[in-house]
This record gives C-alpha cells, structure tokens and sequence, in this order.
C-alpha cells in the first residue's frame, strides 16, 4: 500500500471515531435500556422532545437514529449532510441532556462534525491540505472540551471524585488530601494540554499525543462508568491532530 493510501485511511480517523462513540450510544439505548428509561423519565426537558409519548419506545427509536449515524459515519456516504445530521443532533442533546451527561464533551464531537461536512470528503478522495484548512476547528473545540473540564474539576471536586472512586479500586484508598492533590494535578493538565493545543504556534504533535493518552486516561479514571463514550471520539481526532501536525513539522 503506497504512503498516499496509508494518509488517506488515517485522515478517517476524525469520522471512525464519531462513528464509534454514536454507536456505542446507540448499542447502549438496549443493553442497559431500563437505564436510559430512568434518567429520561427523571429529565423533563428530555421527555419534552421525545418523538413519543412511550418513553420506552422513544428510547428505542433514538437508538436505531444513532446507530444509523454511525453506519452513515463508517460507510463514507454522503458525509456532509450525515455530518449537519450529527451536528442537529448534538446541539439537541447540549440543550436537553446538558450538564454533565452532554456539556461539555459534546462540544468536541460538534467540532468533529463542523470540519467533516466542511471538508466533506473521505479516504478515496481525501486531500491532506484541505484537512489542514480545517483541523484548526477540531483543535480549538477539543481545547475548550479540557478547559470546560479543568474548570469543572475544580468547582465541581466533590462529584469527579466520587467518578474516579466508583470507577478505580485504587482510588478509593486513597486519603482525602491525596484525591485533593489528584484532582488539582489533572485540572492543571487539563488546562496546560488546552491551552498548548489552541496556541498553535509551538511544535503541538507531543502535546496532542499527549492528549490522546490523556483522553485515554479519562475513558477509564475521570468520567462515570456508563456515560463516558464521547471522550471515545475525542481520543481519536487528537490521534489525528498529531499525525497530521508530525506531518507538517516534516514538511
């Protein structure tokens, strides 16, 4: 396979990994349905825009949505409108799921999405250059993701550490200045990862590699076991941010 090939198929990446984390969501809307069922019926603002009055049924529905996003996503079709499809949808679930089931981790996978329907191409017609115009969109709406973030776990400590207690059994032997100092040191990271990434100007592929094993990090440690899939998509479009920004630096 030429080098040409292998750059197409990793310019994907961004695409495979919204694909992934609206199938998950979509797979999760009947693995753990009497979930889903609770949380809906204890939203109002979400039952309001249900497509039916079934609750049970609704959930169903926008689970069959979601995985037909994400075969859309995977197959390559018709990825500029599939991509406003996904953005329409996103700024449903930031206005009804909110804060901390949607805010502000969809605001990156919005981002993903803005730059897919602006580029609007996949790996049989993928050109580097047109991805470069656009990355920046992905980079700045992943930094503020880890801004939004730093400023939650610091407001917000009580609740982030009772996450990475339910979801780390050697968290929860830790004392309460050592969470304290835990939860300070990833705020500080957070914030650092956000603001070299949003900068720009300085050599950015160690600190977006940095932010995928960061995001990695997070799918395991910060976020709540059963509602953490989106930080799935972010992981992989900084993957690509920092194959791409390698790229550029060889140039």
């Amino acid at each position: 396979m030429h080098a040409k090939q292998h750059i197409n198929y990793i310019n994907d990446l961004p695409r495979y990994g919204l694909g992934i984390v609206f199938l998950w969501f979509g797979i999760d809307k009947f693995l753990i349905h009497e979930f889903y069922v609770s949380w809906f019926s204890a939203t109002q603002r979400v039952t309001m825009l249900l497509p039916s009055p079934d609750l049970s049924l609704s959930i169903y529905v926008i689970g069959v949505v979601e995985l037909a996003i994400a075969a859309f996503l995977f197959s390559g079709i018709k990825i500029r409108l599939v991509s406003i499809v996904v953005i329409i949808w996103l700024v449903v679930i930031l206005s009804t799921a909110q804060y901390p089931s949607s805010f502000p981790q969809d605001i990156g996978l919005a981002g993903i999405a803005v730059m897919l329907a602006l580029t609007n191409v996949t790996w049989k017609n993928a050109h580097v250059d047109k991805f470069l115009n656009y990355s920046r969109i992905a980079r700045y709406s992943i930094s503020a993701v880890l801004i939004l973030w730093a400023i939650d776990h610091g407001v917000n400590y009580e609740r982030h550490i009772g996450w990475m207690q339910l979801a780390s059994p050697m968290i929860r032997d830790l004392g309460a200045n050592d969470l304290m100092i835990l939860i300070a040191s990833v705020a500080f990271v957070e914030f650092v990862l956000a603001v070299m990434i949003s900068i720009g100007k300085v050599p950015a592929t160690k600190y977006l590699i940095a932010t995928t094993v960061f995001f990695v990090f997070a799918i395991l440690i910060l976020g709540p076991p059963a509602n953490n899939h989106q930080t799935i998509g972010l992981a992989f479009v900084t993957a690509w941010l920092a194959f791409v920004a390698f790229n550029k630096n060889l140039k």
